[in-house]
């Protein structure tokens, strides 16, 4: 495990939400479910290029503290630079003791969320 002000990084977890406009059509809306989450990063050396080399994805482990609801069906937003990671898989590598999980993601083209307008 690791030692005091290892975990620097602070990440948002987030949920998706459909929603139905006027016209019906639907939209995904991501919902903050965990803010404050201590982790750090740690890219995999690997880089892969998808749709015909027009985007590139950065495959990346992030380690954070254990909460129950983080699944593999949300994503998780840095808190400092917006860097969005889509997470590809959760494991708990400590075998069930709850301390920390061990989050397999993807960065896709460097990207992040647009900041609030003013």
């Amino acid at each position: 495990m690791a030692g005091c002000g290892y975990w620097r990084e602070r990440y948002t977890y987030q949920v998706p939400t459909t929603t139905v406009d006027g016209a019906g059509q639907g939209t995904t809306v991501y919902a903050d479910s965990v803010v404050g989450l201590a982790g750090v990063v740690t890219p995999n050396q690997r880089e892969v290029m998808d749709d015909m080399g027009v985007s590139v994805r950065t495959d990346v482990v992030i380690e954070t503290a254990f909460h129950p609801s983080i699944t593999s069906a949300g994503r998780l937003v840095d808190a400092s630079t917006t860097t969005v990671y889509n997470i590809i898989g959760v494991i708990d590598p400590d075998g069930g003791k709850r301390r920390r999980l061990r989050i397999t993601a993807t960065n896709i083209d460097g990207q992040i969320i647009d900041p609030e307008p003013a």
